[in-house]
């Protein structure tokens, strides 16, 4: 008789087996909204949360933490906290048993369309992702993992659900650049902020006071104050979760997450992040990890590029990367 020796589970592949654990943990049976709802003093009264994705994104972590311990628990894994706030990983899975390390780090972000995302940030490009064999803002050196993984939280935001059925309910469809402008009205309420949407309206229906009075409604109350017995009145301020985890270079992009900050942008469009097929991936196959690193560990802003002698940095997206390759013989 022949034995065959069933082949050991990746990491990833025991964490996706876990993931539906984690939806039950979020939302409510037989809802897809979540299960937070406020939260709550000393004398029972009982506070909505805001729709800062922040405070979402913090809540979300102290709430699937015990999960990770259990699937750590389950599957022979040691955890390790990231000591710091600005510290990497968020996690860190140890094998009891080949001592590999996983780098896991965690990202939330809201939906901005069906198939979209606000975007996340995947960690720095500086620091220890290019001092690989030191320890620096690191609980090991980064060279020391043997894979490191993302593990994404998408969630709707229950405000901008509503309004957007609202919108509909009058025959519009947003655009991108719509629904942009109206999400930093969401965020803001200020008049200058309306009168934008106003302006980004225009050509399909003329926005008026009834419509600006019909949309604030739907807004997260954040000044009532609930107790035990009417705190399911609050509306959940996020719903439907979806989850991915994927290695960080099979989701990145070639450009910064946010603002001036040195740091790795991730792809937007859903799907992508939960195949991994990443603009790294489409462009280059096979070499895609190897084109991801070298990528990051030699991209620049503007200035550093200038601290470092030049007029410009060398390449500043794929295409112009490519070119420098070239430039390299390499």
């Amino acid at each position: 008789m022949i034995i065959v020796q069933k082949e050991e589970m990746s990491f990833k592949e025991k964490f996706n087996e876990f993931i539906p654990k984690l939806t039950k943990e979020l939302s409510i049976p037989n809802s897809t909204d979540w299960t937070v709802k406020g939260f709550i003093d000393c004398n029972k009264n009982i506070y909505s949360i805001s729709t800062d994705t922040k405070v979402v994104s913090k809540i979300i972590e102290l709430i699937i933490f015990p999960k990770f311990l259990e699937f750590a628990n389950q599957n022979n894994y040691e955890v390790k906290l990231s000591p710091h706030q600005n510290y990497y990983p968020d996690i860190t899975f140890i094998d009891k048993t080949t001592q590999k390390k996983y780098a896991v780090d965690l990202k939330s972000t809201y939906r901005k369309t069906t198939t979209t995302v606000n975007g996340m940030t995947l960690g720095a490009f500086t620091g220890y992702f290019r001092n690989r064999d030191i320890k620096k803002n690191t609980l090991y050196k980064y060279n020391e993992y043997k894979e490191h993984f993302v593990f994404g939280i998408i969630y709707s935001r229950t405000d901008i659900s509503k309004i957007e059925d609202y919108l509909i309910s009058l025959e519009i469809t947003l655009t991108a650049t719509q629904k942009d402008c109206l999400i930093s009205y969401i965020n803001e309420s200020s008049d200058e902020k309306w009168e934008e949407v106003v302006k980004k309206f225009d050509k399909k229906i003329e926005l008026n006071d009834n419509n600006r009075k019909e949309i604030d409604s739907y807004f997260i109350n954040e000044t009532k104050t609930y107790n035990l017995d009417n705190f399911t009145e609050i509306q959940s301020v996020v719903k439907n979760f979806d989850f991915f985890i994927q290695e960080k270079w099979k989701i990145a992009i070639d450009r910064p997450g946010s603002g001036n900050t040195k740091n790795i942008g991730s792809e937007s469009n859903i799907e992508n992040l939960k195949t991994g097929n990443g603009l790294f991936v489409r462009e280059f196959k096979e070499k895609a990890k190897n084109a991801f690193d070298k990528y990051w560990m030699n991209y620049e802003t503007k200035d550093m590029a200038k601290v470092n002698g030049k007029d410009k940095p060398s390449f500043n997206n794929i295409t112009t990367f490519k070119e420098w390759i070239k430039s390299l013989n390499l």
